[in-house]
Order: structure tokens, then C-alpha cells, then sequence
């Protein structure tokens, strides 16, 4: 099954370099028919190239002089198409190839033949059937993160404002970001609706962008996977690929913690999960609408430690942002 994935993964970015074919003779073809200029210039460059194996093939004992004399030609051909963009406003990168991934030129594998992090990121989406999620993160991302949503009033118990805690999770959170990968990891914890999975989403948009891979699953689709494992799909390719980007990804965010009924086997598997990434130093990110005092009688002891013990502990708290989004809205 996941042979199967590849070969499906890389026939679509055989489609996508295609398409990037296609969009440079568009944006071409659109210049030729402002610019004819451009397009003598670029036909005066490919005769070159052809007049250059010609001249080989024809007086090889004059192969450097003449491979002189057509670099010389060719050079002042590109100065002169140079200019002639930058009078147009024009950037000569218009004329390239643009590719989905710089890194891997939309092949899915460097030079060095290894997979690049955006074919690990498309396997860990397709597993984790997170095609939904990443198109959710085009709109909640660090630049539509709006502190004016979030009330200015000191509420009572609260040294600071809701808006001032925000902005102080906000630093901590794009902080995570910039110095990722750095082994960190974060329990974002309080009542619903105040912006954990907003930030959840931030920060694999992020990372995703920086070509880290993510994993974003509820705590049910991890069970799920965990059962398959386990239980009704043993020997299952394709899960246990699932099953090992768990502690292998770059990041591992898993949202609403506490809303699953946990069991000892679960337990047991969660704790197992949370400890192997500590010990690696892969960063988990975790969310959850319990109090902090309610992980140790939900879970168990040992949970409750590697978290308190290796996690930044972010508290939300103040009146429901998306009740309040939608009163006003």
C-alpha cells in the first residue's frame, strides 16, 4: 500500500512539473506578443546553442576559439535581454521554471536521491487523510491571527487582560516556530473556544511552509490508528507507516486532548508516543480543554509528569472568542 502511495504521489508531481512547463510557455508566449524584441533575442540565444555543436562536429581543432567567440556572443545576448525586461519591469525569474518546492524542483527527492520533506509531508497527509486540515490552514495562520478579538478587560483571579495573555502565547508561539527544530514542546490548556486550535493550525502552517513535516490529529483518529494496529489491521503495511511517522514526523500536534474515553491500552500507547519524542527530542504539541490538576485522573501519573515536567505550560483563559466572533459577526 505504501509502494502503492508513492507511485500515485509522484505521478501527481509529474502532473505538477507539467503544469509548470505549461505556465512558463504561457507567460512566454505573453511576452513574445508585447515584446517582440524578446522573442528575436531568445531566437538569436537557441541558434547559438546549435551553432556551438555544429562548429565541434565540423572543426574540432578550433573547438576553443570558437566556443569563445559564441560564449562572448551568447553573454552580451543576455545582457541585452536583461535590460530589456528591467526597462519593461519585468523580473528575469518570470521567464524560469516555478516550482511548488524549490528543494526538490517538484520531483519528491533531492540530488542526493533522499525524499524531500514535502513528499514525507504529502505521505504523513495522505496516512493521516490531512488534505482537509491543510486547506483549514490557508486561513488560520500567523497572519490572520487578530489579538482585537480577544477581550481587554482584567477578568477577576487574572493578573493580566485576555488580549495581553494572548499576545504573550502569540511571542511564545511564533518563538516555537523561528527556533524550530528545537526539541521544545507545548500543553496549550484551557476552556473552549479561545484560540487553541487557532494557534494549533498557526504553527503547522508554519512549519509546513518551512518544509517540516507535521502531523495534526485528534486524539480519536490516533486511537483509531493505534486499534488498527493492534488489533483489526496487524501486518498492515500502510498503518504501520502511519504508526512509525507517530514518532518519527517533525512535529507531532495533537488537538483536543481529554475529549477521547482513554483505556489502559490507549494510556499505555499515549504514554509511549509522549515518551519516544522526548527522548528523540521531536517536538509534540498538545491541546486540551481539562484543567491541568484533571491529566493526572484522566490518564495516569507517568503522563501527567512527562508533560508538566517537559512541556511549556500555556494557559488560556477569558469569555468564548468564537461565541463572541459570531454575536458580532
Amino acid at each position: 500500500m505504501s509502494d502503492y502511495l508513492i507511485r500515485e504521489i509522484l505521478q501527481d508531481y509529474s502532473r505538477q512539473r507539467a503544469e509548470n512547463q505549461r505556465a512558463l510557455r504561457q507567460r512566454r508566449a505573453e511576452l513574445y506578443e508585447s515584446l517582440p524584441d524578446l522573442r528575436e533575442i531568445d531566437a538569436q540565444m537557441a541558434k547559438i546553442g546549435r551553432d556551438i555543436s555544429e562548429a565541434i562536429l565540423q572543426e574540432p581543432e578550433k573547438t576553443d576559439s570558437l566556443l569563445q567567440e559564441l560564449k562572448a556572443t551568447l553573454d552580451a545576448l543576455k545582457s541585452e535581454k536583461a535590460v530589456l525586461l528591467t526597462d519593461h519591469g519585468i523580473s528575469p525569474q518570470y521567464l524560469e521554471l516555478e516550482y511548488r518546492c524549490e528543494k526538490c524542483k517538484d520531483t519528491g527527492y533531492l540530488d542526493d536521491q533522499t525524499r524531500c520533506q514535502c513528499l514525507n509531508q504529502r505521505l504523513v497527509s495522505a496516512a493521516y487523510k490531512m488534505s482537509n486540515i491543510e486547506k483549514q490552514l490557508e486561513k488560520q495562520n500567523f497572519n490572520h491571527f487578530d489579538l482585537n478579538v480577544f477581550s481587554g478587560q482584567i477578568l477577576p483571579k487574572e493578573q493580566l487582560t485576555q488580549r495581553e495573555n494572548m499576545k504573550i502565547i502569540l511571542a511564545e508561539t511564533e518563538n516555537f516556530v523561528d527556533t524550530f527544530p528545537n526539541g521544545k514542546n507545548i500543553l496549550m490548556y484551557g476552556t473552549s473556544g479561545l484560540g487553541k486550535t487557532f494557534l494549533c493550525n498557526c504553527i503547522a502552517k508554519a512549519l509546513i511552509d518551512r518544509g517540516h513535516t507535521v502531523i495534526y490529529q485528534t486524539p480519536f483518529s490516533i486511537i483509531q490508528l493505534l486499534e488498527r494496529r493492534a488489533f483489526t489491521d496487524r501486518g498492515n503495511a500502510f498503518v504501520q507507516m502511519a504508526y512509525d511517522q507517530l514518532f518519527s514526523v517533525d512535529l507531532l500536534i495533537i488537538d483536543d486532548l481529554g475529549t477521547e474515553v482513554p483505556n489502559s491500552f490507549t494510556i499505555g500507547e499515549f504514554y509511549n508516543i509522549i515518551n519516544a519524542r522526548i527522548l528523540a527530542e521531536k517536538s509534540t504539541v498538545l491541546s486540551t480543554n481539562i484543567k491541568l490538576s484533571e491529566i493526572r485522573t484522566l490518564y495516569n501519573d507517568r503522563i501527567d509528569s512527562r508533560i508538566k515536567g517537559h512541556y511549556q505550560l500555556l494557559k488560556f483563559f477569558g469569555p468564548d472568542v468564537r461565541w463572541e466572533t459570531r454575536r458580532n459577526g
